[in-house]
């Protein structure tokens, strides 16, 4: 037996509903009355995803007839929201009883929604989420899965990027036959989230390998920045307490690193390192250059490191302490010399990979950045 649902926003995306349901049902315009689409905002920000308000107007969406088993995948995906019957309209003016999704309250009412912009900005990277947050089903709770959708559009959005062509002049040029994942399993999740994969790759000599057991630690992508004044030959640098040095023992868990964030989902590396310099230390960057971007742990991580160098006017004074207080950032800013950087590369206390990257391409890039500045010799 067959069940109608009306959907009003996300769910109108029929890639995204393919991921959550599993197949692209035939749909049908339809609307409700005595409601309005909006955001869905936690009060600052808006969230990528809409709630319908009572009031005047009526919402306009879709109506989908949906399996029992398909209606469980739904419930799952939309855990935040309630199925209530409601009385929807078709195109043809005939009204009919369908499951409506509202939410249960937590959620505030953003802007009025736009389905064609959200599309263009959201709808790729939630169809990525979708496939994430559903994988969960059978393994975690939908409340847990709802706590991590955040940081699922995150990796979404780094997926994505992923997917862009790479240089592979000296490595394997990678085919569609030559990895096979039979089974992907998310361990734990939380801010951050442990994957476990079966799989077979290409062997070298030819032929696949044996099924191997692997896991992943899953992070987004990030950006870091070394703000550097030509004129004043000098950087910016902050310093922070980080969990992994705690974690492994280190005596001393405060890093000096340069700025860095992770990429939020709908902006740019180059975006989030400007915005990574405002938040952490007050600066504001005029010009991006770009750095080695690389994986830090490929064989345990996900995480992948946009770089850059960011031209700055950096006085005596320049930087504050920053940092955002929701977070839990408590961040330090340090003005220093180019040989004071060197200096701290060569006694090991610069021993973050991000940092040791971009003070050795500072040095390579350095004499061109300072003749530019209209510095000689």
């Amino acid at each position: 037996m067959e069940i109608q649902y009306f959907f009003y926003g996300t769910l109108c995306h029929v890639p995204l509903l393919r991921a959550v349901m599993g197949r692209a049902p035939r749909m049908q315009a339809a609307t409700l009355a005595g409601f309005r689409v909006h955001m869905a905002s936690d009060g600052a920000h808006d969230l990528g995803f809409p709630i319908l308000v009572e009031g005047e107007g009526s919402a306009r969406g879709v109506l989908v007839s949906v399996s029992a088993s398909e209606a469980e995948r739904l419930n799952y995906y939309e855990a935040g929201f309630a199925p209530v019957i409601r009385t929807v309209r078709d195109a043809t003016g005939t009204e009919c009883e369908a499951q409506v999704y509202l939410s249960d309250g937590r959620w505030l009412p953003g802007a009025e929604w736009d389905q064609e912009a959200w599309t263009a900005t959201w709808g790729d990277i939630a169809t990525e989420a979708a496939q994430d947050f559903m994988a969960g089903m059978g393994h975690i709770t939908p409340e847990r899965a709802l706590a991590r959708y955040p940081m699922m559009l995150v990796r979404a959005a780094s997926r994505l990027r992923a997917r862009g062509v790479k240089p592979a002049q000296l490595r394997r040029s990678v085919g569609a036959s030559d990895l096979a994942i039979h089974k992907h399993t998310p361990a734990y999740a939380r801010f951050f989230a442990v994957e476990e994969y079966d799989l077979q790759h290409s062997l070298f000599a030819g032929g696949m390998s044996r099924t191997l057991d692997r896991a992943a630690f899953v992070s987004g992508d990030a950006s870091v920045v070394l703000p550097y004044d030509p004129l004043r030959d000098r950087v910016l640098l902050i310093e922070q307490f980080r969990v992994g040095p705690m974690a492994r023992g280190d005596t001393n868990p405060w890093l000096i690193e340069p700025i860095a964030g992770r990429v939020d989902p709908t902006e740019t590396p180059e975006q989030a390192a400007l915005r990574e310099a405002g938040e952490e230390a007050g600066i504001t960057l005029r010009r991006l250059i770009a750095a080695p971007s690389f994986y830090p742990s490929p064989g345990a991580k996900s995480e992948y490191l946009y770089c850059y160098l960011g031209l700055a006017d950096l006085p005596d004074g320049a930087g504050r302490p920053g940092g955002v207080e929701a977070e839990g950032e408590d961040i330090r800013p340090h003005l220093i010399s180019f040989d004071e950087l060197m200096h701290l590369v060569e006694t090991g206390e610069a021993d973050n990979g991000p940092l040791l990257v971009l003070a050795l391409w500072l040095a390579r890039q350095r004499p061109a950045l300072r003749a530019e500045a209209g510095i000689k010799g």
